[in-house]
């Protein structure tokens, strides 16, 4: 296997990209603080395209996004108090995406850390997986993080580094998948 395919603790990369079928869909995932919503949010306020990210339709982040709204309530409506985990059955969350927007012309973004938890044989469209490296993710999020609270005390701060710096195990999973999309 070759090892400029994969994530690292200290090396960025380039995205990976590869096109799985023809469908309107392009799919942006990486890790936490990988750069996906930079990466998505040019498409938000153009029309032809539908802009999705899955924290902000699971509640994780306040959103104005009239798509993830559509889609939370969907959620909501289907499955009430027990709407599938993302982390856990991000299969049943994806399905719901596409077959919600199936009859729309135009593109949809679907932006998610949570691919790694696919079955690569349900994705469609196009794929792309950005490579930044574990570290600059870590720090990003942090950073991120400082930011949004701005008032937190040092044991937040500590507990929130802690709890992200689960990601230098969580990338291994996505380099399991970049494996095997790569060999689709």
């Amino acid at each position: 296997m070759c090892n400029d395919l994969l994530i690292t603790i200290d090396i960025n990369k380039e995205p990976y990209e590869k096109i799985i079928t023809n469908d309107k869909i392009i799919n942006i995932t990486g890790e936490s603080g990988s750069g996906k919503s930079t990466y998505s949010k040019k498409y938000l306020n153009d029309d032809n395209y539908i802009v999705i990210d899955t924290d902000e339709i699971i509640g994780n982040r306040p959103t104005n996004n009239k798509y993830c709204l559509e889609i939370r309530k969907l959620l909501i409506e289907k499955y009430g108090n027990n709407i599938p985990n993302i982390c856990e059955d991000f299969n049943t969350i994806y399905n719901d995406i596409l077959e919600y927007y199936k009859d729309t012309d135009k593109y949809l973004i679907i932006d998610s850390a949570q691919f790694r938890n696919l079955d690569v044989n349900l994705l469609k469209g196009k794929i792309i997986i950005i490579r930044t490296c574990i570290d600059e993710c870590y720090n990003r999020v942090i950073n991120r993080w400082k930011s949004i609270m701005k008032e937190y005390t040092l044991e937040e701060l500590d507990a929130y580094k802690t709890r992200k710096k689960g990601m230098y195990e969580w990338y291994k999973k996505l380099n399991e998948f970049i494996i095997k999309i790569d060999s689709l």
